[in-house]
């Protein structure tokens, strides 16, 4: 008779660390992974939001750290977190332990893509459900990773063009200087042609003034009278 007992399965025991790829890609990101609840939560492999939540040890100090990248006030911090500000300021002095919660919220937040365009600067940006870079000042469908590619190449262009047009502006600049001076300079010519013309004239009229006959005069004034009689 047929034996119809099955063997039972045997498991693989995990060894609760990560795999290799995994404790290379924890290498490679400069994350020390401390967690042995994660390791047994997750063995083998981690996934990336994982071993992020791994990056900074949870610590009053690196909290306030997190806060100052976000240029927010204990105040604000506080009114996020639903806590109070006094909370904030005990847990970044360390008189009291930071919640995981709390610190995972706000490093979550920081290395998000909308905290970085919540910087005052790009005040009113807002990235959309599609993705798109959407402006305040444009609004309509936004700006898309392509588009703002093309503005990048055009702004190289643009910088391209405005050095080609300095460097003509200085060459029509050359020439109208060039072109001043060719236009005093005939000015300057017909100046001296009309001083030589007019001195050849006075020359002229010296040379006349000499060689003309003096007409003697009388100085009795009564043949004067009698020859205009």
């Amino acid at each position: 008779m047929k034996n119809t007992t099955k063997k039972p399965v045997k498991h693989q025991q995990s060894n609760n660390y990560p795999s290799k790829h995994t404790s290379w890609a924890y290498w490679m990101q400069a994350i020390e992974p401390t967690s042995e609840e994660i390791n047994e939560a997750f063995p083998g492999y981690h996934p990336q939001w994982v071993r992020l939540s791994q990056l900074r040890q949870v610590t009053g100090q690196n909290f306030k750290g997190m806060r100052d990248i976000l240029q927010i006030t204990p105040e604000q911090c506080a009114a996020y977190l639903r806590v109070s500000p006094g909370t904030v300021r005990r847990w970044e002095k360390g008189h009291a332990s930071v919640p995981f919660t709390a610190f995972e919220l706000l490093r979550m937040v920081t290395k998000s893509v909308h905290a970085r365009v919540s910087h005052k600067n790009w005040d009113g940006w807002f990235i959309s459900e599609n993705g798109n870079l959407i402006s305040p000042d444009v609004g309509g469908n936004g700006f898309t990773p392509v588009q703002l590619n093309i503005l990048s190449f055009q702004r190289s262009e643009a910088v391209t063009l405005r050095i080609e047009i300095e460097a003509m502006q200085a060459q029509l600049n050359e020439a109208q200087a060039e072109n001043t001076r060719l236009r005093q300079m005939y000015v300057a010519q017909g100046v001296v042609e009309e001083l030589a013309t007019m001195q050849e004239t006075i020359t002229d009229l010296m040379a006349r003034i000499a060689t003309a006959k003096i007409i003697p005069f009388s100085t009795n004034s009564n043949q004067l009278k009698e020859k205009t009689a």
